[in-house]
């Protein structure tokens, strides 16, 4: 069979089925990797200063707070709108922190935004080295490894979440860096590489919560069988190669009891879980599989390819379209229904030849699941999960003839960056306008001697006390006759409370409302950072909630 690099060395019946025992040069990486350094670098540099907007002042308030208690990263009060009163960050959603101690530089630098994007911009890089590196560990050759690297970059939404200060990207660099060490470590047996890769173990937990699911999955990884009896043989036979993985959890555990509070909530708020959470939430996960993630369209390929599909396959999904035509998400269970359909047939396959590393890859990718059960589950929360999607898709696509492998991919390539610059752009006039305009309304009056109150979330967290306004929160400071509340609409309306009902008598002092010209990124059935606001990363649509208030209360 051909593979799809010109100069495969690596057969097609064997390439990425392990990491063979061949010494990566930095030389190697580096030739392979700097086409996605380059994209992501001329993606991004325009948007240096693109403003905060939706979670960065949750994670930039954090830096502040590790700046004067490193060891208590998340006790600091915050309002946000899931919650009517203000409360402790570690009883709202525990975990997460390392994020924090990345933007260190950047708040005891000023807090500009091209800190922070910049700082986004070197993880976004370590990500792409580390991510060239274990193609080449799976045993793929260069071609594999530049345009892997490329579509780690490429498929959304890599560039947009590197545009922000939120910990995904983080946490995918991090991600990809245990793996590609735990290969290395599996090949070389390197001290340094098992250190490496349990201090990533480690650390990824520390990112994002759901990663600490990394460590069970790199135990299964260092396994070269999936028979029970012959596992069991090789842990009695070498258990000090899990070391990596031991020292690993504990790590993590040490990171957790040592930033962890002595009133630490076991469970979050009862509003952001609930198994209420689970359709929504399951229905967008099995979706992403279709779009943005090209899994379901490398695996029809690939079933076109291998064998004819029945006319079974093609009604089973139709069938059921008509049970949801009354639901506004018809058509991304539609889309559900294909990608449970495509990992149904990858696990089925995967157990069928017995091939311990594609059953790795579907478990990395099952490594989001658990957070149904949260209030959501954005796109974002699979970033991780991404490289072992790249090496599925190789997987699937080397068994296709060479132009159109090599054509799908470019395709994907040019597909995913052309979405992910609409994205960006989108984007960054979404968070421009939110600075933009709380500086418009709230510094004149402050500048006259007025007071300005703002209800807090989103950008009004971090811009409003910027431009001199004061937070106002149930049970704390209220404006008093005659002050002024400036009040985003979008973010205040979708909470617990709805901060202009606390005051009746009041005047509308003034009103900026904006009309998106590239199409928007959050709101009217967009989701970019949270399903529950649509599942589509960008698109087109007007909201009545697009607009800043400021009132005069009487």
């Amino acid at each position: 069979m051909k593979t799809i690099g010109s100069d495969s060395h690596v057969n097609a019946n064997v390439a990425g089925t392990s990491a063979p025992n061949r010494r990566i040069s930095v030389v190697d990486v580096l030739a392979s990797a700097w086409p996605a350094l380059l994209l992501a670098a001329i993606c991004l540099f325009p948007y240096l200063n693109k403003a905060y907007l939706i979670d960065d002042p949750w994670f930039l308030t954090m830096a502040r707070q590790i700046a004067v208690h490193p060891k208590h990263p998340m006790d600091f009060d915050v309002c946000w709108n899931t919650v009517e009163n203000c409360t402790k960050a570690y009883e709202m959603t525990p975990g997460n922190s390392l994020m924090g101690y990345a933007l260190l530089p950047t708040v005891l630098t000023g807090a500009h935004e091209w800190t922070a994007h910049l700082t986004q911009l070197v993880l976004a890089w370590i990500a792409v080295f580390a991510m060239t590196s274990l193609i080449f560990r799976f045993g793929w050759d260069r071609w594999h490894a530049t345009v892997g690297a490329l579509l780690l970059v490429a498929i959304p939404p890599f560039l947009p979440m590197a545009s922000t200060a939120m910990p995904d990207i983080l946490a995918t660099a991090i991600a990809l860096i245990a793996v590609e060490r735990l290969a290395a470590w599996k090949a070389e047996m390197k001290w340094s590489q098992g250190a490496a890769a349990a201090i990533a173990l480690g650390l990824a937990g520390f990112a994002r919560s759901h990663l600490a699911l990394l460590i069970p999955l790199a135990a299964f990884f260092l396994v070269d069988s999936i028979n029970p009896r012959e596992i069991l043989l090789d842990l009695r036979r070498r258990l000090w190669l899990w070391t990596p993985v031991l020292a690993g959890f504990g790590i993590l555990l040490a990171l957790i009891l040592t930033v962890r509070e002595h009133n630490l909530a076991l469970n979050p708020p009862q509003v952001v879980t609930g198994l209420w959470h689970i359709p929504r939430n399951l229905s967008s996960y099995l979706a992403y599989f279709a779009v943005p993630l090209p899994v379901v369209f490398c695996w029809l390929a690939n079933r076109f390819k291998s064998k004819k599909p029945n006319l079974v396959f093609f009604l089973f999904p139709v069938a059921l379209i008509p049970l949801f035509l009354r639901w506004r998400y018809s058509f991304v269970v539609f889309l559900a229904i294909l990608g449970l359909r495509a990992l149904i047939g990858l696990f089925h396959q995967a157990f069928k030849r017995r091939q311990h590393i594609d059953l790795f890859l579907l478990f990395w990718v099952l490594i989001p699941l658990p957070i149904v059960y949260y209030t959501h589950l954005p796109m974002k929360y699979l970033l991780p999960c991404i490289p072992a999607v790249i090496l599925i898709c190789f997987r699937l696509l080397d068994r296709m003839s060479l132009r159109f492998a090599r054509t799908a991919i470019f395709a994907l390539i040019l597909a995913g960056t052309g979405y992910s610059l609409l994205i960006l752009h989108a984007d960054a006039e979404f968070a421009d306008f939110g600075r933009d305009t709380l500086y418009r309304l709230i510094a004149p009056h402050v500048a006259a001697g007025e007071k300005v109150w703002f209800p807090g979330q989103y950008w009004s967290y971090w811009y409003a006390p910027l431009a001199g306004a004061t937070l106002t929160y149930p049970g704390g400071p209220q404006p008093k006759p005659g002050d002024l509340l400036v009040v985003d609409v979008y973010a205040d309306s979708s909470g617990a409370h709805w901060p202009l009902g606390r005051f009746p008598q009041r005047t509308l002092v003034d009103a900026i409302v904006h009309k998106y010209r590239f199409g928007r990124t959050m709101g009217a059935g967009m989701g970019l950072y949270s399903n529950g606001a649509g599942f589509w990363l960008w698109g087109f649509g007007e909201s009545e909630k697009d607009r800043f208030e400021l009132w005069r209360i009487n």
